[in-house]
């Protein structure tokens, strides 16, 4: 698996986008690719790009382990999961409901674009 790290300050959002081969142990390296980022305040938004990952080893079990972490940025902050394939949406909306009620505000795209709009919304443009 590949990170590609991009920070746009104006608009305060984090795009990671993942390329290549992807399993539950990428996916825990995604929050820890954040952490590291000294740049990032929480207050940042998310979006994380799948369309160049190849998921079919992601399980469940990886997607349960994610959620049940600590939020690395603000619970305010908005994250968008941009996910092409039905399998890797399904997982991307399991995650989101994992989240439910845990802080964070997140949402799962099939469109590179609507999530980029949705993510940088503030909320009194909401």
């Amino acid at each position: 698996m590949h990170v590609k790290r991009e920070i746009d300050a104006s608009d305060r959002v984090v795009i990671l986008g993942i390329s290549g081969e992807l399993n539950d142990e990428g996916l825990r390296t995604l929050a820890a690719e954040l952490r590291s980022a000294q740049e990032i305040t929480p207050d940042f938004g998310l979006l994380i790009d799948f369309r160049n990952a190849v998921g079919r080893d992601v399980t469940t079990q990886g997607v349960r382990a994610l959620a049940a972490e600590s939020l690395v940025l603000s619970p305010d902050s908005r994250r968008a999961l941009v996910v092409p394939s039905d399998l890797g949406f399904g997982m991307g909306r399991m995650y989101q409901m994992l989240r439910e009620g845990q802080g964070g505000q997140i949402n799962v795209f099939r469109d590179i674009d609507e999530a980029r709009r949705w993510v940088t919304r503030r909320e009194q443009d909401s």
